[in-house]
C-alpha cells in the first residue's frame, strides 16, 4: 500500500476539498488528483466523487477515511512528538527533588552538562507517575511509604528515606485547628491519624502537592502539613516543627526501554551523592 496516497486521501477527505488538500500538502491540485485516481485503480475502488462543484466522500471513502484517520491525527502526532524530544530527558518529580535536589548538583558539578538537555517540571508524585506511564516523562522522582510495586517495564530504585516532619506558622500543640495535605502525603496521615492523638481528630484539605500545602499554610496559619525533613535547613526559620516517627522513600522510576537509560542511572548516582 502506497501511504503517500493515502495521506493525500486524508487530507482530501479531511477538507472535502482538492485545493485546500493540495494547500496542506503543498502540491498542485492535479498531483492530488492524480494521486486520488491512482489510488483508487490500484484497488478498483471509487473513494470520491463530484458534489456540484465540489466533492463527496462515497460510503467506501467515508469508512476508510474513519480508518485511516486516527493514524494521521494521533499516530503521526505522536510519533513526531518522540522524535522532536529524543534529545531531552524529561524529569517530573515531586517539589523536593525538582526545586532543590536536582538544582543543586547542577550548581556544584561542573561536568553536570553532560547530561544534555533536561526539562524539569515539578509536580504531585502520582502525576509524575502517570506522566511516566503515558511516555510523558522519561524518569519519574515521587515520594511514598512504600516501594511502588508497577508493571515490569517500570523500574523502580530507592535514593534515600525521608523523614517525615510536621510543619506549622504556629505551635501544633495548641495553636493548629485544620491540615493541609498534598496527595504524597495521604499514607502519612493514615498512619499518624491513627498513632497519633495530635493529628487524629483535625479537619483535613487535600491538595495536589507538597508546593501547594506549604503555600496554604502560609495563609492558613493554624493550619498544619507534612514535608521531608530535608526541607528543615530551607524553612527551619519560617516554620515551627516537629518530627512524627513516620519515615516515607524518594525513589526514581523509569522505563526498561527507555534510550535515555544511561544519563537516568547516571543522575540517579549524583542524587544519591547529593542526598546521603
Amino acid at each position: 500500500m502506497n501511504t503517500h496516497q493515502l495521506e493525500i486521501f486524508y487530507q482530501v477527505a479531511k477538507f472535502q476539498s482538492v485545493s485546500k488538500a493540495a494547500e496542506a500538502l503543498y502540491i498542485s491540485q492535479p498531483a492530488v488528483s492524480s494521486q486520488i485516481k491512482k489510488l483508487e485503480s490500484a484497488y478498483g475502488v471509487h473513494l470520491i466523487e463530484k458534489n456540484g462543484q465540489g466533492i463527496q466522500l462515497t460510503a467506501l471513502g467515508l469508512q476508510l477515511y474513519e480508518i485511516i484517520r486516527s493514524f494521521f491525527e494521533s499516530s503521526i502526532v505522536s510519533a513526531e512528538s518522540l522524535l522532536k524530544n529524543s534529545a531531552v530527558l524529561r524529569v517530573s518529580g515531586n517539589f523536593l527533588m525538582t526545586h532543590f535536589v536536582i538544582p543543586q548538583i547542577f550548581e556544584q558539578e561542573n561536568d553536570a552538562t553532560h547530561f544534555g538537555q533536561l526539562i524539569i517540571k515539578s509536580t504531585s508524585s502520582f502525576n509524575a507517575l502517570t506522566e511516566l506511564k503515558n511516555g510523558y516523562c522519561d524518569l519519574a522522582l515521587i515520594s511514598t511509604s512504600s516501594r511502588p510495586i508497577l508493571s515490569a517495564d517500570i523500574l523502580v530504585k530507592k535514593i534515600f528515606d525521608d523523614e517525615i516532619i510536621s510543619v506549622s506558622k504556629k505551635p501544633i500543640e495548641s495553636n493548629v485547628t485544620s491540615l493541609i495535605i498534598s496527595k504524597s502525603k495521604m499514607d502519612v496521615y493514615k498512619i499518624l491519624e491513627k498513632n497519633n492523638p495530635l493529628f487524629s481528630n483535625l479537619p483535613y484539605t487535600a491538595v495536589e502537592s507538597t508546593q501547594d500545602a506549604i503555600s496554604n499554610i502560609d495563609i492558613n496559619k493554624n493550619s498544619a502539613t507534612f514535608i521531608s525533613a530535608r526541607f528543615l535547613k530551607y524553612f527551619e526559620k519560617d516554620y515551627q516543627y516537629s518530627y512524627t516517627g513516620v519515615k516515607n522513600s524518594i525513589y526514581a522510576l523509569y522505563k526498561s526501554n527507555n534510550f535515555h537509560t544511561d544519563e537516568i542511572l547516571e543522575l540517579i548516582d549524583e542524587m544519591k551523592t547529593h542526598t546521603k
